[in-house]
């Protein structure tokens, strides 16, 4: 029975591990995104996949998807901009008491387009709002429970936003959620 705990241990501890890799080296390939892998794509039909693969693991979920322009086509790296979705998407499911409320909007403005994923989860403390996009950041342990994280994933989030003319903003209630 020991052997049994060690051995799950040591497989949790590895894909933990593997995450973290694959993690690194998607921020590394962001890092050199040449404008070649740009192509016009439907962003909500990315959001539905990404919304269908959040649901796989939670499928408890409800997950809402609004636009104000039938047309959300956008300029991107369809890879990258996946990868950044279903990171919100997820964080907004993990860190949601059962069944997460997810809402995504879609806002196009004249310059730009807006995209929003609002939850009603657990919130972050508004002296951590800062830190949150830092490699390897986690929220303290006590205010989010003790839900393992590598503290990448809201730092690839930036990193695609950026590498594609954006930024990525937060505002969150404690307790209310976070958008």
């Amino acid at each position: 029975e020991t052997n049994i705990s060690i051995t799950k241990r040591i497989v949790n501890n590895c894909r933990r591990m593997e995450t973290i890799v694959k993690n690194l080296l998607t921020l590394s390939d962001i890092e050199n995104l040449p404008r070649s892998r740009l192509e016009y794509v439907e962003i909500r039909e990315i959001i539905e996949d990404c919304k269908e693969t959040v649901l796989s693991v939670y499928p408890d979920a409800e997950i809402t998807i609004k636009s104000n322009d039938e047309d959300t086509r956008l300029h991107v790296d369809p890879d990258l901009i996946e990868v950044a979705i279903r990171n919100l998407l997820d964080n907004a499911a993990k860190y949601s008491p059962p069944p997460a409320k997810i809402e995504v909007t879609i806002e196009k403005e004249d310059a730009y387009t807006k995209i929003s994923v609002a939850d009603k989860g657990l919130g972050i403390p508004e002296e951590e709002l800062s830190n949150i996009f830092q490699r390897f950041y986690t929220i303290n342990k006590e205010k989010s429970g003790s839900l393992k994280s590598s503290g990448l994933g809201l730092s690839i989030v930036e990193t695609i936003m950026e590498k594609h003319f954006g930024k990525v903003l937060v505002e969150s209630k404690l307790y209310e959620g976070t958008t």
